[in-house]
């Protein structure tokens, strides 16, 4: 299963072990903004070990300065539906030895997911399933927490972030993501914390209270 880390939360939970890079679209960075980050809040529940709860936050020292090739993703709505065959973009540094030359993936429901020769009731409401039965076409090592983004008529919403699976864009092993929509209530309650503390906490939400900035 790829994905999974083997180190202490607490070691890498250290923001000055981090510097986060934004608007770079090629390798090596050519002007992209690099950040600091301030802080780091991860999900109380989430153990390296444990699929759920796979999500964090981070807070830079600085804004993003948004500027074309910079700009926010906004968060689902609370109870918007992302239907089963919504193709969805998946993006990321990760290996790309697996076979597949598009970045465009369908939604995928728990049910299809959770059947026994897929996942076998592995996938609960916390995760999300996109990707091709068939195999060809997924995400990779190193692509964790990158976006899963779909855009619907108001724009694009980042409906999830890598997370886990078995192999790459092997059959009946398609990519599992956190389900950003069951995330809202934990993302909106760190918002709130960080408001009342004079502390924000994330990655950046560029003073708007429904998005993120990638």
């Amino acid at each position: 299963i790829h994905s999974f880390p083997s180190f202490s939360i607490y070691e890498f939970a250290d923001p000055s072990m981090w510097v986060v890079h934004v608007g770079l679209t090629d390798q090596p960075d050519n002007g992209a903004q690099s950040l600091t980050v301030e802080r780091i809040v991860y999900h109380a529940n989430y153990r390296p070990k444990k699929l759920e709860y796979d999500i964090a936050l981070m807070k830079l020292t600085l804004p993003l300065i948004f500027n074309g090739f910079v700009e926010p993703i906004c968060l689902p709505n609370y109870g918007e539906n992302f239907e089963a065959g919504t193709l969805c973009w998946i993006s990321g540094w990760g290996a790309t030895e697996a076979d597949g030359e598009f970045s465009m993936v369908p939604l995928l429901s728990t049910k299809t997911c959770n059947q026994r020769e897929v996942y076998g009731g592995l996938i609960s409401s916390w995760m999300l399933c996109a990707g091709y039965l068939e195999g060809g076409v997924d995400s990779c090592q190193g692509d964790s927490g990158g976006p899963l983004a779909c855009q619907d008529s108001s724009g694009w919403k980042l409906v999830g972030a890598t997370s886990w699976g078995i192999g790459c864009a092997m059959r009946n092993k398609p990519g599992v993501y956190t389900s950003i929509p069951q995330s809202l209530g934990w993302i909106h309650q760190q918002m709130e914390v960080s408001q009342i503390s004079n502390v924000s906490a994330a990655i950046p939400l560029g003073r708007k209270t429904n998005s993120l900035s990638l």
